[in-house]
């Protein structure tokens, strides 16, 4: 199967304490399991909207509740991004049949993340950077780590997992680990935390998925604010749509192309970036990236 999907949670450094990074679910309340605890993260950005990555929405079955700090809401349908193709602009909008009083976290809309510290959120699978994700487990505790943005495209925000001895290692250096797809990336704005990034893959062999080197990559919020506002505005059209890839075309459009075309471009696009992705966002037999 062509269409690929990822998950991944926090990966830390080996020299310092997991209890630094263990903190507890209820101190990022807007932030909620998607679809079971310790696959996808959805993060609330309105009463009524949670942003996460497209790539997990495919796997997302109705009904289903999520839950944010102590409060509950079925979810009534999602948004996939029109231009997802199951590798670029993998970011998705989930509604829900009703708002929930949990204060939502703003996106970040400002283009200036080249430099800046961000904080990870996640609660899959488990490593230190020495052991990578081969030596992972999951306990299903919140964490958060933080890193730095080297570097940013039209797409992504890309962070290298540093080495305690590397001078750009934050103290409480660490990238997404198997389970934690569409989680958080927060930048600190004017008005708090605001929603930077979403937890897309991890560009590295196999092998070395999780350990020091790597490259985490994240979908760049702030080059979707006009797809985010559209679809939470008061004028919405109202329309669900799926993130069905496979049947779709591989530019977006709402058209169609021949199942070839879409399989030569996921090809090149995997060998020419050196990527692993698994077939679905926790239950692959080959967890890859993030």
């Amino acid at each position: 199967m062509l269409c690929s999907s990822v998950a991944f949670a926090i990966i830390r450094r080996h020299d310092v304490e997991d209890a630094e990074y263990t903190v507890e679910a209820t101190d990022y309340p807007a932030v909620a399991d998607l679809l079971e605890p310790g696959d996808c993260l959805a993060t609330l950005i309105t009463s009524r909207w949670a942003l996460t990555a497209a790539h997990c929405v495919q796997h997302l079955e109705l009904p289903r509740t999520l839950t944010f700090g102590d409060e509950s809401a079925a979810v009534a349908g999602f948004v996939c991004n029109p231009r997802f193709d199951g590798l670029r602009h993998d970011i998705a909008l989930v509604h829900l049949q009703e708002a929930v009083s949990v204060e939502p976290v703003g996106i970040y809309r400002n283009r200036d993340e080249l430099g800046r510290v961000v904080t990870l959120v996640g609660r899959g699978d488990t490593a230190t950077g020495l052991e990578g994700q081969a030596g992972a487990r999951l306990d299903l505790q919140t964490r958060r780590a933080t890193n730095t943005v080297d570097e940013v495209t039209s797409r992504w925000l890309k962070f290298v997992f540093h080495a305690p001895e590397d001078e750009m290692a934050t103290a409480l250096e660490g990238i997404s680990g198997d389970g934690d797809s569409g989680g958080p990336a927060f930048i600190d704005g004017p008005e708090g935390q605001q929603l930077a990034g979403l937890s897309a893959f991890q560009d590295a062999p196999n092998s070395r998925l999780g350990t020091y080197g790597v490259t985490e990559v994240y979908t760049r919020v702030s080059s979707y604010q006009d797809f985010v506002d559209e679809v939470t505005a008061p004028g919405w059209d109202g329309r669900y749509r799926r993130c069905d890839t496979c049947s779709t075309s591989i530019v977006g459009r709402g058209g169609s192309s021949p199942w070839w075309v879409a399989a030569v471009l996921v090809l090149w696009y995997r060998r020419s970036t050196n990527r692993q992705r698994s077939s679905s966002p926790k239950n692959a037999s080959t967890r890859s990236s993030a």
